[in-house]
C-alpha cells in the first residue's frame, strides 16, 4: 500500500527565498523613499518661501497705494497669512527675511530657489 502525504504549507527553503526576495526589495525601495521625502520637503520649503515673498509683495503694493512704498517688517508677516503664522521649513531650516527687498532664503542650502 502506497501512502500519499498531504503536503500543506511551505518548505523552509521556500520561506527563506521569500524572505531574501523581500529583503532585496526593501534594500532597493527604502533609499528611493528617503530620497523622495527629502525632495518633497525641499519643494514644500521653496513653496513656503514663495508664499512669504508673495504676501510681502502684496503688502508692499498696498503700502505703495497708500503712499508709503515699503515692505512689511518681519514681525508683521504672520498677520498676512490666514493661519496667523508664517510658514516654516518642513525640514527644520530657518527662514531669513530681508525687508529691504522682501526676499526670503532658507538656512538649508539645498532649498535655495533659482
Amino acid at each position: 500500500m502506497v501512502r500519499v502525504r498531504d503536503q500543506k504549507g511551505f518548505t523552509l527553503i521556500e520561506l527563506i527565498m521569500v524572505i531574501v526576495i523581500l529583503g532585496i526589495l526593501a534594500a532597493v525601495a527604502i533609499p528611493k523613499f528617503v530620497d523622495l521625502s527629502s525632495n518633497a520637503k525641499a519643494s514644500a520649503c521653496k513653496s513656503n518661501q514663495a508664499a512669504i515673498e508673495s504676501a510681502a509683495a502684496v503688502k508692499y503694493a498696498e503700502n505703495a497705494a497708500a503712499g508709503n512704498a515699503a515692505y512689511p517688517a518681519e514681525n508683521d508677516l504672520p498677520a498676512l497669512f490666514p493661519s496667523g503664522k508664517t510658514p516654516t521649513c518642513p525640514a527644520g531650516g530657518t527662514y531669513t527675511y530681508t525687508q529691504a527687498n522682501g526676499s526670503v532664503t532658507c538656512s538649508i542650502a539645498e532649498h535655495a530657489r533659482n
